[in-house]
């Protein structure tokens, strides 16, 4: 049992006593205790800003008070009275208090502290992030950012050591359809395949880059003209064997177009953007094909820039005109509607072929409005013909880019009540193949025309598929034979497939229209086979509607 002395019995003690090695050794611990407090004080004041703060306060409270506890029992030494034993107790209680309020902060967070990564899993989550920055999340690839760098590098390499280098885009063919028929899905297991076949056939000092969507690049350092041909061979026939796709078989072929440094461009931006000319020429040549970048290509896409530019304004300054061309009924001899043709006729280049600036119109999409415009002035010149008592009705080529717009029927819809041209005195003119490219689709809109009384023709028959049977899946109420076979009427067996398709459409209760009559025999030889109406240069050329009333009122007069 512990004994109390009196105040004044203290100073009684020897000091040798008092100072003993314990006491020492007990002070510099109180002093440790101490330490450890300010040093996290003065870390906590520094940090603006970390996590876990009320464990640390709590911390640092928890050493001070376990400081001041074991000064206390210092003091014991010195002083030992009843108050200062009892303030050591307290002291020992808020300690105690403290323990344990940090104990259960610390079991809520000692989880998240052993989340925090250690530094060889720190340093194995930087490499997987910055493969992922530079890498395609889909195939693996080298993606379009990183691509840039690295040709950036071997363009300066290719420079100092003065040797060529190729770049080569490609481009899949028929994509859209695959997803559009399969699925995104299976889209990507394309990709996939189609990536590996790229790896599988180049060199390994090669990159092989997917920019997006399904475009690809390849950068070839080192490599000679002759060589990369070989390269885009291999290519083209690993690409040829079919590809399995969650149980589909799906066909893909490659549209290719190579630059090469220096020989075409001495930056990466210029390589990359005739390589992709490149690519469009090899679509425009068939595709599954490859084509290596010419000044040429540079010179034909800068014209049709400008010509693009040229047409646009023509739009707006009335350079572009709608000609009418007559269809005679054989049977009379009258002549009872017209086709609406486009003309352009530019300022300074006089009269620009529709063969050349109509397939631009398409790429550019400015088929849309200049579609919406012709059939717009069709349908109002025929109303005006209607009202000064020229009983003709209008044919109006629909293009590919109108007929898959989604509202292409509302358009239709509108321009007659605008016009107030009956639905019946219009005839829209298709493609077989147009027809044909999504026809679900194309039966649902042609079908709604159909219900509003505006009749569809099926233009140029016998150029496409030539399926018969077209004739009576599509809702048509009429099929155009193709000039090409009216120029060879002479030709038994061409004869013999007018004379067939003519009788079958016949009795499904078609009418038929002979396109492209220029001569009296082949004029003499549609109207022996029966055919009820003919329109060509035999009859008239395309004429301006001022002309086409003149016409009329000559050929209907005899």
């Amino acid at each position: 049992m512990i004994q109390i002395c009196s105040t004044s019995s203290i100073f009684a003690l020897p000091f040798a006593v008092i100072f003993t090695v314990h006491t020492i050794s007990d002070f510099l611990t109180s002093i440790a205790y101490f330490s450890i407090p300010i040093t996290m004080f003065v870390f906590v004041k520094k940090r603006k800003s970390f996590e876990f703060r009320w464990m640390f306060i709590c911390f640092i409270l928890f050493i001070t008070l376990c400081g001041i506890t074991h000064l206390m029992h210092i003091l014991t030494y010195f002083y030992p009275i009843k108050p200062v034993f009892i303030l050591e107790d307290i002291f020992k209680v808020l300690t105690a208090a403290i323990s344990v309020i940090t104990a259960v902060l610390l079991w809520k967070i000692i989880p998240n502290l052993l989340l925090i990564p250690s530094p060889s899993e720190l340093e194995k989550a930087n490499k997987e992030i910055l493969h992922l920055a530079h890498h395609d999340t889909l195939t693996g690839l080298v993606n379009r950012n990183y691509f840039n760098l690295m040709i950036e590098q071997h363009l300066a390499k290719a420079k100092e050591n003065q040797s060529s280098l190729a770049v080569v885009f490609i481009d899949l063919d028929r994509i859209k359809i695959i997803n559009d028929t399969y699925g995104h899905g299976v889209g990507d297991l394309l990709l996939k395949q189609v990536s590996n076949r790229l790896v599988e056939n180049v060199r390994e000092q090669d990159i092989v880059s997917r920019q997006g969507g399904d475009e690809f690049i390849l950068l070839l350092p080192e490599i000679t003209y002759d060589d990369t041909k070989v390269l885009m061979r291999n290519i083209i026939q690993s690409m040829s064997p079919s590809f399995m796709l969650d149980g589909n078989r799906v066909h893909c072929t490659p549209s290719i177009g190579v630059s090469f440094f220096p020989a075409d461009g001495l930056d990466a931006e210029t390589l990359i953007k005739y390589a992709d000319l490149a690519m469009y020429k090899a679509k425009e040549k068939g595709r599954n094909n490859y084509q290596f970048f010419t000044q040429e290509m540079n010179e034909e896409i800068s014209s049709k820039l400008k010509l693009e530019n040229e047409l646009r304004r023509a739009l707006e300054e009335d350079q572009l005109k709608v000609y009418y061309q007559p269809l005679l009924d054989v049977k009379t001899n009258r002549i009872v509607s017209t086709e609406a043709l486009l003309r352009w006729y530019h300022p300074k280049k006089g009269s620009i072929s529709p063969a050349e600036f109509i397939p631009l119109a398409e790429e550019t999409g400015l088929i849309g409005p200049i579609g919406e415009w012709v059939l717009f002035e069709a349908c109002k010149q025929t109303k005006k013909w209607r009202d000064e008592g020229l009983e003709l009705s209008i044919s109006v080529n629909l293009s590919n880019r109108q007929l898959m717009d989604e509202n292409i029927v509302q358009t239709v819809k509108n321009t007659l009540l605008q016009t107030e041209l009956e639905p019946a005195c219009l005839t829209l003119e298709i493609t077989e193949s147009m027809a044909i490219t999504n026809l679900s689709d194309t039966m649902n809109k042609l079908k709604q025309l159909r219900d509003f009384g505006v009749n569809i023709a099926l233009d140029d028959f016998g150029t496409g598929y030539s399926s018969l049977s077209y004739l009576s899946t599509l809702p048509i109420t009429s099929v155009k034979i193709d000039k090409s076979f009216i120029a060879d009427i002479n030709n038994r067996m061409k004869k013999e497939i007018v004379k067939s398709i003519s009788n079958i459409a016949q009795s499904i209760g078609l009418k038929v229209v002979a396109e492209g009559v220029e001569k009296d025999q082949q004029f003499y030889i549609v109207r022996s086979l029966g055919i009820e109406m003919m329109q060509g240069y035999h009859l008239s050329k395309p004429l301006p509607a001022n002309e086409v009333e003149v016409k009329l009122l000559e050929m209907n007069s005899v």
